[in-house]
């Protein structure tokens, strides 16, 4: 696809592509029936690492995708039954002429047929080997074709487009109102960040999308200065579903933003994309319960894992991070009405070369709210800048000899443990608890934490300290550095 100038009949036309696309995805969300209503089993969200069930599979190249090195692949018969030199249901007609947005309406041609088509019975989507680049996409349900999970296969490379005139919301590959879900493979999800991270791609004279990008990003969270607001995957409703294996590449914004759902693992998963990167979260979780983040290695811009507003009973067990921003519990209190972040569970990960560790962060403004039950246990950190932070007046200038002063947070924080955390700090305070005098923290616990100071060899200052404000802390075991005095 050319970057450059385009004519206003090609502007247009490109338009009329984006109308086609978004009446498709409608169109494919308009079929009746009930959801799958199929509930994993209290096991079973692995189960597809040992998954025996007989699936039919519905190969995307099959119904016209086609990878950027050739051809979509000839079959007299499609995967799911039917003349495929004939529209497909949903399909919005012919195969086009092999473009970006040809490719993805074959994707959304291929999730139709497995979710809800003709064929009765357990289905697998399949992204072949090869590199497919498409635009925006939505995977909407209910399933109606089984009451097992539905499957998607990445084998190949999924690669986002750059040209802002794609994108009419902001998102990339998104999983709406889908009850039981796999989403698998050895592949990558390429969201091509590094050519949009700066602005770069969109000429003024030739992104009539881009105004409207931008004011959808800052409606989502004001707090983003990011054009390019897409994450590489979203799931949005979305119940009992399993995301594995797959590697996820310099995504414009969140690498994974699971929102609204329930009952979803993210396991053994691989996230990139270089520490610089803006807003690159690896996953971001809110207003969800029951949310597994495990085993997986994550490298960003930005937080490793960022559990925000709503969320329930979340846990994040065995992930490597770095480099990023650590491992994060908000940011809370940017908005009105939010609802109660509740049962947080951070263990045995290990943080390498992170500017923070451990961290809860809130807003210092005029929204209120409550986070509880928040547990970071048998943590490793090596080279982490600010190893364990409790900050409740984020986004804004504190004075550091009176942090105080000025406006304060209304996020309440209350049981709070940080346990058996131990490793290097590159700067002096390895420990820095600052809450809200308004909104005290109350019952923070301190057990078994040995922090040294690792920063550079060459430093005059290698001691390491702590601080504290407006909470009530209590201590077990050894405490290096020791516990302060909260002012």
């Amino acid at each position: 696809m050319s970057m450059g100038l385009r004519s206003p009949n090609t502007v247009i036309a490109r338009r009329l592509d984006a109308i086609i696309l978004v009446g498709l995805v409608f169109l494919s969300c308009m079929s009746d029936g009930a959801s799958r209503g199929h509930l994993f089993g209290a096991g079973a969200l692995r189960r597809s690492l040992t998954d025996t069930t007989n699936r039919k599979v519905f190969d995307v190249t099959a119904f016209g995708a086609k990878p950027e090195s050739g051809k979509g692949r000839q079959m007299k018969e499609l995967p799911g039954g039917g003349d495929p030199t004939k529209p497909q249901p949903d399909d919005g007609g012919d195969g086009g002429d092999g473009d970006d947005n040809d490719t993805g309406m074959a994707f959304i041609k291929t999730w139709v047929a497995a979710c809800r088509g003709e064929y009765k019975g357990p289905a697998k989507v399949v992204v072949p080997k090869g590199t497919f680049l498409i635009g925006p996409v939505v995977f909407q349900g209910p399933c109606t074709s089984s009451k097992e999970p539905i499957m998607v296969e990445i084998q190949g490379e999924v690669k986002a487009t750059t040209d802002l005139s794609d994108y009419t919301s902001p998102e990339w590959i998104t999983f709406e109102n889908v009850d039981g879900l796999i989403v698998t493979g050895d592949g990558v999800m390429n969201g091509q960040g590094e050519k949009t991270w700066n602005g770069n791609g969109c000429d003024k004279d030739d992104c009539p999308h881009a105004p409207s990008v931008r004011s959808i990003s800052i409606a989502l969270a004001p707090s983003r200065t990011n054009l390019f607001s897409d994450p590489n995957m979203k799931f949005i409703k979305v119940k009992n579903a399993l995301i594995e294996k797959i590697t996820s590449l310099n995504s414009k914004y969140f690498h994974y933003h699971i929102t609204v759902s329930s009952s979803v693992t993210i396991d053994s998963v691989h996230i990139t994309a270089p520490g610089e990167s803006p807003n690159t979260d690896g996953c971001h979780i809110s207003d969800s319960d029951n949310v597994k983040v495990i085993n997986s290695i994550i490298g960003t811009g930005d937080d490793c894992v960022s559990i925000g507003k709503g969320a329930r009973q979340i846990t994040v067990n065995n992930v490597t991070c770095g480099p990023g921003h650590g491992i994060s519990v908000g940011s809370l209190g940017k908005y009105k009405n939010e609802q109660p972040v509740v049962g947080v569970t951070v263990t045995n990960c290990k943080l390498v070369n992170t500017t923070n560790g451990a961290r809860i962060k809130t807003w210092a403004n005029n929204y209120g709210g409550d986070a509880s039950g928040i547990t970071f246990d048998n943590l490793v950190m090596e080279h982490v800048k600010a190893p364990i932070v409790i900050d409740q007046s984020y986004g804004t200038k504190k004075d550091p000899k009176n942090p105080n002063a000025g406006k304060q947070s209304l996020y309440k924080l209350h049981d709070i443990h940080f346990r058996n955390i131990k490793g290097t700090s590159s700067q002096n305070v390895a420990m820095s608890l600052a809450c809200s005098a308004t909104k005290p923290c109350e019952g923070v616990e301190l057990s078994e934490i040995d922090i040294s100071y690792g920063g550079a060899s060459n430093s005059k200052k290698t001691d390491i300290a702590s601080e504290c404000y407006n909470a009530k802390v209590t201590t077990k075991g050894k405490i290096n550095p020791a516990a302060p005095a909260c002012k």
